[in-house]
């Protein structure tokens, strides 16, 4: 077969030739075709090779009109427009990161490194990461808003905002992301960088979340620190005695160092992470049993360390995480109880010997204690409280062990103890007992 001729921008497919320009001489508005004559012949190689050279012809006349318009364009430089000044808009977002880079929270650190301490007059490290957490989700929920100015927000605006989010996202979520957003506009309104008279988030009228109402009673908690023993976990136990018998936070027992310990005087010194606040509390013979207990098995596995308390398969402070892990594993033992293998295994053998049928009723370790599904260790601090006031305890008594503020001591007794049986006894006993006295004391005061 004869070789067939190289003719700019066609090729060939089975003897056929094919107008396949380049991207600049399509660009310059010729496309790729086949070539034939009108009637559908195909052109023979003379006559491609005339048609490409007229083709090429009409490109370098199209290039070449291209290149002298370009040499006759004389470039006249426009005058700058007028400068315009750009209104600042200072918008949500800029309030919020405003406010948590202020002196009034710690330094944010990169993920994996150890919590900055907390300085004097700041809030807590965890703190600022809860109020950073609620704005993301303001942002998630409204990027509009997030984005918009902060004087343009008003009370009807806000109060759309708290029902949207709390139809989508729940009560508790609303009240949470108002609250803190309310705590941002009155940083910012302090300092002028808001100018409003009042803070529009104030006093929206929002409905309070629905309270948790949950303590222990004696038999539940005896049952959560056997459940700990019973699976190999004592410091568990310890945790949670020490959070009813401190009423402390569980980050402050996972904090409690040895060198904040007065033996000799047989008290305890906290220092609370969240506020800061120094705690000095008596020391119950219940923990100091088990905090003895803790004592024997650290010298047993030759372990000097300051922490309280430790997970004592890795003999190192505890996470948050993995503590969280292990008081689930805790709880649900529990909640489905412990049962003992080895007397089940003995009782049944006997049966079998006395010809009767085996039970299928395991020997409990532990019996099972349903009431406790759902219990959280937050729950222990309310316990606590719970418990001191059963104990007759006033409320400043009750704050200088657990730290709580009066108001909160307060709140946690409003919606605790007045459900509580016991308390209503003791108040209607007090009543019979002033009333049936002789004294008239309350005709002074008519």
């Amino acid at each position: 077969m004869a070789k067939l001729p190289s003719i700019p921008y066609v090729s060939w497919r089975d003897g056929r030739p094919r107008f396949n320009p380049n991207h600049m001489v399509r660009a310059l508005g010729f496309k790729a075709m086949d070539l034939k004559h009108a009637d559908g012949r195909w052109m023979t190689r003379g006559e491609a090779l005339d048609w490409a050279e007229k083709r090429a012809a009409e490109v370098e006349a199209i290039r070449e009109a291209a290149k002298a318009k370009k040499k006759r364009k004389v470039f006249v430089p426009k005058a700058p427009p007028a400068a315009t000044p750009v209104a600042s808009i200072y918008t949500v977002a800029h309030l919020v990161d405003d406010w948590l880079l202020s002196p009034l929270f710690p330094r944010p650190v990169a993920r994996g490194l150890p919590q900055p301490p907390r300085g004097e007059g700041q809030k807590s490290y965890r703190t600022m990461q809860d109020y950073r957490q609620k704005m993301r989700t303001l942002e998630a929920h409204d990027h509009e808003l997030y984005h918009s100015a902060v004087a343009a927000l008003d009370q009807p605006i806000l109060v759309g905002l708290h029902e949207d989010i709390w139809q989508k996202r729940g009560l508790p979520t609303a009240n949470a992301v108002l609250r803190v957003l309310s705590a941002a506009i009155s940083w910012g309104m302090r300092r002028g960088k808001v100018r409003k008279s009042i803070n529009p988030a104030f006093r929206l009228g929002k409905p309070g979340s629905k309270p948790r109402l949950r303590f222990a009673s004696r038999a539940e908690l005896e049952a959560l620190v056997a459940a700990a023993d019973a699976i190999g976990r004592p410091e568990m136990g310890d945790m949670i005695i020490l959070g009813v018998w401190t009423g402390q936070r569980q980050a402050d027992r996972l904090a409690l160092l040895h060198e904040a310990v007065l033996v000799d005087r047989g008290r305890r010194v906290f220092r609370q992470q969240k506020t800061g606040a120094r705690v000095v509390i008596p020391e119950s013979p219940e923990l100091k049993a088990r905090l003895a207990g803790s004592r024997v098995r650290r010298i047993r596995a030759g372990i000097v360390d300051r922490h309280v308390v430790m997970n004592e398969q890795s003999w190192r402070p505890f996470t948050a995480n993995w503590y969280r892990h292990l008081w689930d594993d805790v709880r649900s033992a529990a909640v489905d109880g412990v049962p003992d293998a080895e007397a089940t295994a003995t009782r049944n053998e006997a049966l079998r010997r006395a010809g009767e049928r085996p039970e299928n009723e395991p020997v409990w370790k532990l019996p099972p204690v349903p009431s406790l599904k759902g219990f959280r260790d937050q729950d222990l601090r309310d316990t606590a409280v719970t418990w001191m006031g059963l104990a007759g305890l006033t409320i400043p008594e009750i704050c200088s062990i657990t730290g709580h503020s009066e108001a909160s001591a307060y709140q946690i007794m409003k919606h605790y103890l007045a459900l509580h049986p016991d308390m209503a006894s003791a108040g209607m006993k007090k009543l019979v007992a002033w009333y049936e006295t002789d004294d008239r004391s309350e005709e002074m005061w008519k």
